[in-house]
């Protein structure tokens, strides 16, 4: 595929979604999505940096792979008593922030 398709694609996938996000339904669950989205993102980047498993990151939090990969796979949004955990076995602090939805 060349880049003219590719971007063709691109250009119609975002006018397409930007239509969807007027529809207050969609644009709550698309959020919501994000949101799940953005915390696995963030979760697998510093269990990767850990040089940690699935598995490793459970037992350090108590917990089984199944949890972690559910977590990471964005099925499910973790508890904040999970979220605690994960911070404190690796050694960082979360940020949360409030923002307008546009």
């Amino acid at each position: 595929m060349n880049k003219n398709k590719i971007k063709k694609i691109a250009n119609s996938f975002n006018n397409d979604l930007a239509k969807d996000l007027k529809n207050p339904k969609f644009k709550k669950t698309y959020n919501e999505e994000m949101l799940k989205l953005q915390i696995a993102e963030q979760i697998i980047a510093l269990r990767k940096k850990r040089h940690l498993t699935q598995k490793d990151l459970a037992e350090k939090i108590h917990t089984t792979q199944a949890v972690v990969s559910r977590i990471e796979n964005a099925q499910v949004y973790p508890s904040t008593i999970i979220l605690q955990k994960i911070c404190n076995k690796l050694n960082v602090n979360a940020k949360f922030e409030f923002c307008e939805i546009l």
